[in-house]
């Protein structure tokens, strides 16, 4: 899904489980492991964890009216540091600035629909993978000209910039199957692009689209098959083995006690924008 030159319907049958800096990179020293702690989870001490995300990418993250950050990967991380004692600080991070951030130390953590890749995994380490998307192509409800990918080939699309979703794009476009593509720096201003006429088709995570059509019901609808199956975890700065080994144990807690059914069900089929 989202990033790098990162998206979701994951199901959740173990929730069908289912970002870019150029600083280069140092060797980490190694960290101690987390004691353990009741249910044979590790204790992280109730440290502070500063928590990058872009919060404008429903359902997993977003502002609600009150300008707080809500959706499934904010639940996601507060369940974590619940279960391995450590305090989540959300920071809201524009997108092009969160595997940078990490890198240099500036967060601890990153958790905003970020896909692994081979070349991510170059610049920072990944969590087990929480949940796994597809690519999809987002259309207005009305429009009848475009049944899938295959029907771009004079067609305006929109992604976000720096998101595997604009690689995919860009591809598709080398190979004369997209007429043009308009790089937005957010989706839901891609979205808008799309809304306003000023763009015919926005490829993006499946889950994410399904997002932006909650928040803009009968105004959009998906077409044809998923692009890609892509895989979602959780950042952290490379080397941090303590932290990826805590998160990773409780992703497994959390899979195994239907925790991340309980969550998928409640942002992907029963939220709703004025909730």
């Amino acid at each position: 899904m989202r990033w790098q030159g990162l998206a979701r319907v994951a199901v959740v049958a173990a929730v069908a489980l289912v970002v870019a800096g150029c600083a280069p990179r140092r060797a980490a020293q190694p960290t101690p492991a987390a004691s353990p702690q009741a249910g044979g989870l590790p204790d992280l001490g109730g440290r502070t964890l500063r928590v990058a995300t872009d919060a404008t990418y429903p359902p997993f993250e977003m502002l609600d009216k009150d300008k707080n950050v809500i959706g499934f990967d904010v639940d996601l991380i507060q369940e974590i540091c619940r279960r391995v004692n450590c305090k989540p600080e959300i920071r809201t991070v524009a997108w092009e600035g969160i595997l940078p951030g990490v890198q240099r130390g500036d967060y601890d953590v990153a958790i905003s629909g970020i896909t692994i890749t081979e070349e991510r995994e170059k610049q920072v380490d990944f969590t087990d993978p929480y949940i796994t998307v597809g690519q999809v192509v987002l259309v207005r409800q009305e429009e009848a000209r475009i049944h899938g990918a295959a029907d771009l080939a004079d067609k305006v699309v929109a992604v976000q910039l720096g998101t595997t979703n604009d690689e995919l794009a860009t591809k598709l476009q080398q190979e004369g199957k997209i007429r043009e593509v308009k790089r937005y720096r957010t989706f839901d201003l891609a979205v808008a692009a799309l809304l306003n006429r000023d763009v015919d088709a926005v490829i993006i995570d499946s889950v994410a689209g399904l997002g932006f059509m909650t928040q803009h019901p009968g105004k959009l609808k998906t077409v044809g098959d998923k692009l890609t199956q892509e895989q979602l975890g959780i950042v952290v700065r490379e080397g941090n083995a303590e932290l990826r080994e805590a998160f990773n144990a409780v992703l497994r807690a959390l899979k195994e006690d239907g925790t991340l059914d309980r969550l998928y069900r409640k942002w992907f089929e029963e939220w709703r924008p004025t909730q």
